[in-house]
């Protein structure tokens, strides 16, 4: 069978994996972030880390790319500019901490935060930050050195622009935009590290539809979604990212 032979699955693995895609390209469709989050954490039984991790960058490639028609007119160039810029001096700091602390114990260190800052903003109801330029260094420094520890800087660029002034379409935009420019980078290094073997290509195929399918729905889902809406769904998607993270150490 084509699962056993060419993607090195089981019948109900590859059933596992496929469902995994098409919930974790539905939240990515309709929030612009989550997907290698959920499928980290929903395929990891079935698909080997190591495996899993290129696999996941490619999709989120492809998501992107399938998304860019519709958000290329919403974001806003400055912000990502100052964010991608401020992320590349942020990773090699998040890549020098991963080599002194163990990378569970930042995650942990990382859910814990990103979390505790997230309620406050649900029931503190803090006064909403500026997209101002420091803000935004700050912000794009702080995911990239997350970013190169971990590979969580959805949940911290998600975290910022929810707490920011910044409307709902130019914040997922943006992060659309900022996450492929971040995953072309990564993809490329794990491209020239061989990391790409003929079960990863074969099953990056057969998940495509289900990619596809599970972006557009989740998209035409966020355009039926009011403006003042789309933020609180947000803010409680990351809350249960973090809350399932921390779980798995448990």
């Amino acid at each position: 069978m084509l699962g056993d032979t060419f993607l090195n699955l089981s019948p109900i693995s590859l059933l596992v994996f496929l469902s995994v895609v098409f919930v974790a390209a539905f939240v990515r469709g309709y929030s612009g972030f989550g997907f290698s989050t959920i499928l980290m954490i929903g395929a990891m039984p079935v698909i080997p880390p190591a495996q899993l991790v290129p696999l996941s960058i490619a999709l989120e490639i492809l998501a992107s790319a399938s998304q860019a028609p519709r958000v290329l007119s919403e974001i806003n160039r400055r912000y990502l500019a100052v964010l991608l810029a401020a992320s590349l001096l942020g990773a090699p700091v998040g890549v020098y901490i991963l080599t002194f602390v163990a990378e569970e114990y930042i995650r942990i260190a990382i859910y814990f935060i990103v979390l505790s800052t997230t309620l406050l903003l649900l029931f503190g109801k803090p006064k909403p930050l500026s997209p101002a330029s420091p803000h935004l260094v700050a912000a794009g420094f702080i995911a990239g050195a997350v970013n190169g520890a971990t590979a969580l800087s959805g949940l911290v660029l998600a975290l910022f622009f929810t707490a920011s002034t910044v409307s709902s379409h130019t914040m997922r935009a943006t992060m659309i935009a900022y996450l492929f420019f971040n995953d072309v980078i990564t993809g490329s290094l794990l491209l020239a590290a061989n990391h790409y073997d003929p079960s990863t290509v074969w099953r990056g195929l057969i998940a495509l539809p289900f990619l596809l399918a599970g972006v557009w729905l989740g998209s035409w889902r966020f355009f039926a979604t009011p403006s003042e809406s789309f933020k609180t769904v947000v803010i409680w998607l990351v809350v249960l990212f973090c809350a399932v993270g921390l779980l798995q150490f448990v």
